[in-house]
């Protein structure tokens, strides 16, 4: 018998949905392993470029491809108010709901 037991959470599997000041859209996320988010920072902490490229890669597969393209506009376009902040504010609200799921 080992030492030490570690419980393994339910992942959410279902969709998240969010909606972006500024528009009447409804996202939906579904959420991939959050592993995902993490493994490039363990293997190369000093490269903070590849952890966000893997963080944007990580909502992108969660989101259709038509929801990623309209964020993907919105902070493009220089006329719109919605910029890396609140970017940045979506990822950290889908992690924490992700997270907040009971153990079964």
């Amino acid at each position: 018998m080992s030492d030490l037991a570690f419980k393994v959470a339910k992942r959410r599997v279902e969709p998240i949905t969010f909606t972006i000041e500024g528009e009447d859209h409804e996202y939906a996320f579904t959420p991939p392993k959050r592993a995902a988010l993490m493994m490039p920072v363990m293997e190369n902490a000093e490269n903070a470029l590849v952890a966000s490229k893997e963080a944007f890669a990580w909502l992108d597969k969660g989101l259709s491809k038509e929801d990623a393209d309209r964020i993907a506009a919105r902070l493009r376009d220089p006329e719109d108010d919605f910029d890396i902040d609140g970017l940045e504010a979506i990822m950290v609200g889908l992690v924490e709901a992700i997270s907040a799921r009971p153990t079964t």
